[in-house]
């Protein structure tokens, strides 16, 4: 852990395909924020650092289906449907709906392929999810190319 400031700053690794990937938590005057994209599936570990997140920021990169016959070589296909590769929706979904903390306020799907998903397809499948679980966690949807709100918790 590291500190600057008064925020202090814990990495955790993550199952990605590059060298010595992490994961981030943010804890600063009682809040905390983790993010964490870039993953081929969500371990233990990464449950873990997620947990306890007043506002979590993952990843949701691709719908399955727009993937399978979207533009690209069937080898880099194979790479972002992986383990160490990206989440679909539906993975994301399954942790929004199951696993995700019940403290966490606002919940941030982000790394949206543009090529593979769409962010109407994130954003129905996400609201699916928490409204299973009851959760009252507000749902933001990181656009790509575009800038999301400032937040203040």
């Amino acid at each position: 852990m590291i500190s600057i400031g008064d925020i202090d700053i814990h990495t955790f690794t993550i199952p990605h395909d590059a060298v010595d990937p992490i994961g981030f938590c943010f804890r600063t005057q009682g809040l905390r924020f983790a993010m964490a994209t870039d993953l081929g599936y969500i371990p233990e570990n990464v449950k873990f650092n997620l947990c306890r997140s007043d506002l979590l920021l993952l990843e949701s990169n691709h719908d399955l289906e727009m993937l399978k016959v979207g533009p690209y070589p069937w080898q880099v296909k194979q790479r972002v449907m992986g383990r160490r590769g990206h989440l679909s929706n539906d993975v994301a979904c399954a942790y929004i709906a199951e696993e995700m903390d019940a403290s966490t306020q606002t919940l941030i799907l982000a790394h949206i392929s543009e090529n593979n998903n769409h962010p109407e397809l994130v954003r129905l499948a996400a609201a699916q999810a928490l409204e299973r679980r009851a959760a009252g966690t507000r749902l933001v949807i990181a656009e790509p190319g575009k800038q999301t709100e400032v937040f203040l918790l």
